[in-house]
């Protein structure tokens, strides 16, 4: 009987205190967490960011490695061509084509900016494009398709280029003739402007 009324006499938790406790450990569990999340979401941002900057730098050395291995001038026909162009509300369009034999691949070498839309579903961005029965004047850019080129600079916006030649001291936004002096570049991506000049080979 003693034994009994012990056991009828003690008391437990009740519902109420329980889901008090189990709310009380989710605050602070969200208070100790929250800061550890924060720096989680950093981390990956930080690591997005340095993707970009890397795709960017590919891009960038892939245009001027190409056209430093290219002759500075071809016979009876432009070295590089460089076609000016805008989309619909102002964004640039530009077009580049160059003869070069790098990487044991001789023919042209195309870069443009390829738009998701009716025509393309695939990834939007800069593709080039190696043509070995083109020249750089005869380039159709428009029945250029995606497939049969390389992406070399994912979700960008717009592309513009501008050559510097030899005897002339402001850059050109539109060209055809001998290889320039120099080159510029900028691409827009996700709201962010990338540029990049650099010179090439005396001829």
């Amino acid at each position: 009987m003693k034994r009994f009324t012990f056991f009828a006499e003690s008391k437990g938790f009740t519902l109420v205190e329980v889901l008090v406790a189990v709310a009380l450990f989710g605050v602070i569990a969200a208070i100790a967490f929250a800061p550890m999340v924060a720096v989680v979401r950093r981390f990956e941002d930080v690591r997005l960011e340095e993707a970009n900057e890397q795709r960017m730098e590919y891009f960038f050395r892939r245009v001027v490695n190409d056209l430093r291995s290219s002759p500075s001038e071809i016979a009876e026909e432009s070295a590089v061509v460089l076609t000016h162009r805008d989309m619909l509300g102002g964004a640039a369009d530009d077009r580049l084509a160059f003869w070069t034999d790098r990487d044991g691949e001789a023919g042209v070498r195309a870069f443009k900016l390829v738009q998701r839309g009716v025509g393309w579903t695939g990834e939007q961005g800069i593709f080039r494009w190696v043509l070995p029965r083109e020249t750089p004047d005869s380039v159709n850019w428009d029945m250029l398709n995606p497939e049969e080129g390389s992406l070399v600079f994912p979700e960008a916006d717009s592309l513009r280029f501008g050559v510097l030649e030899f005897d002339q001291s402001e850059w050109s936004e539109e060209y055809s003739g001998r290889r320039p002096r120099g080159i510029s570049i900028a691409v827009k991506s996700k709201g962010e402007e990338h540029r990049y000049d650099d010179w090439l080979p005396p001829r």
